[in-house]
Formats: structure tokens, C-alpha cells, sequence
């Protein structure tokens, strides 16, 4: 029986490869998909484009229809029609990519878009992130949780990490590790002193923020052996208030003086851009079993 129009135009529309695979064009399905494929990291790679890369989707689907027609016009209804032809065929084939990208995004890499300014200068907001899930523990994506794993990767200070915020676990924060188990963390006049030593370095040129059109102070920043910029706002004030924060017992805050202890299995966080970020300062502890994964590629958008 000879494929009906409609339903490869629709399948072009919403999924190319498996309208050229209900049309029997395998080579056609390929192209397609690694076309689409290669549009969507492109796409991650580069953010910032969304305009020019949904007027390039379109024109793609466009071409899509048109040749899955020209397909239509050139079968004569009368060649036999392989397996993944058949409804039950482009099923089993949408499936299994189903399964095969959720265990991807689940067990080994998740994307993330960046929010808020709060990671500032490092991550600006809208830039994409990818993050490594395996070793962490924390297996589950878009919001559905499968199980928790034994951490096996190592979390080291300097490290940007995702996790579940821990008032609200479902959001998802970006933040940098500070402390680890047993550090000692001071906040005091905005310097951060992790066992006793200012982590803060040289002074850099000013940073515009392009979102207060402000100069803010920008400042080299060492944790272990990860070395980042961080950002501080003078007109922010510098004392933290003590109504501000849910002081846990490892912790005293004094107005002035933030000390804590970072208990077992729990991680101090903090973001770059030290004035505009709600973070450990305010909440308290990230709970090892809230990591979701490291950052391991920044994707940021070019102005």
C-alpha cells in the first residue's frame, strides 16, 4: 500500500528521520537526523541565536515535506514495505531513541540553561551548561527522580556543581564549592576565608554588568586549585544580617561575622557574583545526596 501524505507530513514536521523511515528511505533518515542532530548541539554550543536557529528549523522542515511529497510521488504503491515502515516499526524505533536519550540525560550528561546573574562572570545568564551526572549518585532527569547511588566521583573545592536547593528541591541551583566536610568557612567584610586563608586574589579591571549597566569590582579568586573570577558590588552592603540566615549548629552569625563548620556529607556553595547570590550565606549546608553533577562545559553567549 502506497504511504499517505498526511501522515508523512506530519511525521516531517515533528520528526524528520522517522518520516523518511516511513517513506522506506533509510540514507534520507540518516541525513536527517544527523542534520537535526548536529542543528540542536550547534545550537547548545552557541547560545544567544535562538531567532536565527528557529528560522533555520523551519527552513528545514520545510525541505522535510517537500521531499518526503517528491518520495510520495516516486512510489508506485506496489514495493513491498520493510518493518520499519510499518506503524509498529517507527514505534519501536521512536522508543528505543526514547529510552537511549533519557538514560543519557539520566545516568551520564543533563543540560542546563543558566538563570539568573548569581554565577557571574563565569556563567552568564543564558548560557548553557553541561553537566556530568555519572559518580555523583544523583540519577533522574526533567524532574523525575529514579534512585539515589553511592557518590563515587570526588567533589573538590572550586567546583561549579548542580543540585537540588535544598528548601525547595525542586529547583535546581548552579553554585560554586567553597567548603568541603570538616573546612572552616569565614564571610567577613565580603572576604572568604577558608580554613583561615583569604581565598581572595589580585585585583582585576572593573566589570560592566550589562544588566545594571554598573562597573563592579572583579577580583581573582583561588579555591584548591581552581582559579575563577568573582564579582563584588561596593554599594552592596557588606554586613550579614542575622534574620537573613537559617543558622544551622555548625554556624554563628554575629551581623558582621559569618564562621562555619561544614559537617559530613554536606558542601558549602557559594555564587561568583558575590552580592546576587542567594547561597549557602542564607540557606545553609548542600547535602551531599542533593548533587545532581559537575559543570564540565560552559557554553556562554557571545554579545
Amino acid at each position: 500500500m502506497k504511504p499517505k501524505k498526511w501522515i508523512a507530513v506530519v511525521l516531517s514536521i515533528f520528526t524528520a528521520p522517522l518520516a523518511f523511515l516511513y517513506l522506506g528511505s533509510v540514507q534520507w533518515a540518516l541525513l536527517s537526523f544527523v542534520l537535526s542532530t548536529g542543528l540542536g548541539l550547534l545550537n547548545f554550543a552557541v547560545p544567544g541565536h535562538e531567532i536565527v536557529f528557529g528560522l533555520v528549523s523551519v527552513a528545514l522542515v520545510v525541505l522535510w515535506i517537500w521531499l518526503a511529497l517528491r518520495l510520495i510521488g516516486q512510489r508506485t504503491g506496489e514495493e513491498r514495505r520493510p518493518w520499519h515502515t510499518r506503524w509498529y516499526g517507527l514505534v519501536a524505533i521512536a522508543a528505543a531513541w526514547a529510552v537511549i536519550a533519557v538514560l543519557l540525560r539520566a545516568f551520564l550528561y543533563e543540560p542546563f540553561k543558566v538563570p539568573s546573574s548569581a554565577m557571574k562572570p563565569t556563567l552568564p545568564v543564558g548560557a548553557n551548561v553541561l553537566v556530568q551526572k555519572h559518580g555523583y549518585g544523583h540519577y533522574g532527569t526533567m524532574g523525575a527522580q529514579l534512585f539515589h547511588g553511592a557518590l563515587s566521583a570526588s567533589v573538590v573545592r572550586g567546583d561549579i556543581i548542580a543540585f537540588d536547593y535544598p528548601r525547595d528541591p525542586s529547583q535546581t541551583f548552579l553554585k560554586r564549592v567553597v567548603g568541603l566536610p570538616g573546612d572552616k568557612i569565614v564571610y567577613r567584610d565580603k572576604h572568604v576565608l577558608v580554613n583561615g586563608v583569604d581565598v581572595r586574589g589580585k585585583q582585576l579591571a572593573d566589570y560592566l554588568d550589562d544588566e545594571r549597566l554598573a562597573y563592579m569590582k572583579r577580583y581573582r579568586e583561588k579555591l584548591g586549585q581552581i582559579e575563577h573570577d568573582i564579582l563584588i558590588s561596593d554599594s552592596a552592603p557588606a554586613r550579614m544580617a542575622q534574620g537573613e540566615i537559617a543558622t544551622p549548629p555548625q554556624c554563628t552569625n554575629d551581623g558582621e561575622t559569618l564562621s562555619c563548620v561544614v559537617p559530613v556529607n554536606s558542601y558549602f556553595v557559594m555564587g561568583d557574583n558575590r552580592d546576587n547570590s542567594l547561597d549557602s550565606r542564607y540557606w545553609g549546608f548542600v547535602p551531599a545526596k542533593a548533587v545532581i553533577g559537575k559543570v564540565v562545559y560552559i557554553a556562554a553567549p557571545r554579545h
